[in-house]
């Protein structure tokens, strides 16, 4: 609180302009932990500043009670109280109230500039523009490289258990690695270190492979060398006994046909290997086609659940929500323009969308419990076109949704009893930044 106060009385007054400031507050309130109340509070004290106080030879003062506050937010001035020191102590907020405690601000002459004002005082972020900038960039790079870690994690895992059920068919030793695999697993660690030490682990696990079968590529053809050698130095012929019969008639003659260790897809897909050395478990999708059905699912008439891949629009499924058949990724996009600023987000497909929830139901105060149930009634996608639907409102306008997470939740249950019509909510907003949802 000492050091925000330092700030707000700084007199190397930074050049920058409110929109500017928003922007970079926004980006960096997660890293900040500025989420739920506070960062609805913070999206509210933003938007009551006037946009001239900004400049070098003002202060951008904001002046409102914590009743009002409250009511805005739908919450006790307790809460309001720590929300607002949160937000001193993250160094946005300086306190400049009156003696008496009342907050309010005294303009003069023809433009408006503050003659005598209380409140409170965003001059803490405006001089540290540049810090709030970087903390925001770190952390959309930080997001970004758990998300690639997961992605590797997921793959690599799969691929070392099928390398490893390989490796039992073809009588391979791999215990070590298998023990030093599964350890890695259990252990806790972040994703990241998680992602580089199954890198490591399966680029051991690959060159043992590899060593196995050059041997045994070696080993062929030595002894083909020696049954060369043994035609020439010999007498014996080596045609065929087509007219000797079985010794033993309880044996089959292709007995030793089937002794053979049967191969399956994952012994198929590693000895096939492409001329870019990579084998067919490694360049495989992470997930498989989701339309088909297993044989064995077949039979009992059980489909596979649909989990859509990177590049499938649900709308190519039968299985997509009816709310779905009038909203199209380009209408989200339209239609979403601050959300997808405010979050760096590139809306070029659905999973794109999906990826981005988490930051979202943040954003918006919504738990991981509240996100899960509605994933489960909606499914993936309905629930994340809702959400960001409901982000952009609350960034657009914070006063007329006081509790964006409950919003969101009604939003789901309405979807349900399919009285939301989500289509026209978006259409309202791709047309104006202030249009009301029609649900």
């Amino acid at each position: 609180m000492v050091a925000s106060q330092k700030l707000a009385m700084a007199n190397d007054i930074v050049k920058t302009t409110k929109s500017e400031v928003a922007m970079a507050l926004k980006k960096a309130a997660p890293a900040l932990g500025i989420d739920g109340t506070t960062y609805h509070i913070l999206d509210i004290l933003i938007g009551l500043t006037a946009a001239e106080d900004w400049s070098q030879d003002r202060r951008p003062l904001v002046a409102i009670s914590n009743e009002k506050l409250a009511e805005y937010v739908s919450r006790s001035s307790r809460t309001v109280v720590r929300s607002l020191r949160r937000l001193v102590e993250a160094g946005v907020l300086a306190y400049k109230d009156s003696p008496t405690g009342r907050r309010y601000i005294y303009r003069a002459g023809e433009d408006r500039q503050i003659e005598r004002g209380y409140g409170l005082d965003f001059s803490p972020a405006r001089q540290r523009l540049g810090e709030l900038k970087q903390i925001g960039a770190e952390f959309a790079a930080r997001l970004a490289q758990e998300k690639e870690a997961k992605r590797t994690v997921s793959r690599l895992s799969r691929a070392m258990t099928d390398l490893f059920r390989l490796a039992s068919i073809e009588d391979l030793d791999t215990c070590e690695i298998a023990r030093a695999f599964e350890q890695l697993m259990e252990q806790p660690m972040g994703v990241v270190e998680r992602a580089e030490a199954l890198t490591m682990l399966h680029e051991l696990l690959v060159a043992q492979f590899d060593s196995e079968r050059t041997r045994a590529e070696r080993g062929s053809s030595e002894g083909a060398k020696h049954s060369d050698f043994f035609d020439e130095n010999t007498e014996m012929s080596c045609a065929p006994d087509t007219n000797v019969t079985p010794y033993n008639n309880t044996t089959s003659q292709d007995s030793c046909l089937k002794s053979k260790p049967r191969r399956n897809a994952s012994t198929d897909a590693f000895l096939n290997t492409n001329k870019s050395g990579y084998t067919e478990f490694e360049m495989a999708p992470e997930k498989e086609p989701k339309s088909e059905i297993r044989a064995t699912d077949r039979t009992l008439g059980k489909p596979e659940p649909l989990n859509w891949s990177e590049h499938v629009d649900p709308h190519d499924s039968d299985q997509f929500s009816p709310l779905l058949s009038e909203v199209s990724l380009g209408l989200l996009s339209s239609a979403t323009a601050e959300t997808q600023s405010t979050l760096g987000l590139d809306l070029s497909s659905w999973n794109s969308l999906i990826e981005t929830c988490d930051d979202m139901r943040l954003l918006i105060g919504l738990s991981e419990k509240g996100w899960f149930d509605a994933k489960n009634r909606v499914g993936d996608y309905t629930a994340s076109a809702v959400l960001i639907t409901t982000v952009e409102k609350a960034l657009r306008d914070p006063q007329s949704i006081a509790r964006p997470a409950g919003y969101f939740r009604a939003c789901i249950d309405r979807a349900v009893d399919g009285k939301l019509a989500l289509h026209r909510t978006l259409f309202g907003l791709a047309a104006s930044g202030s249009a009301a949802p029609e649900n």
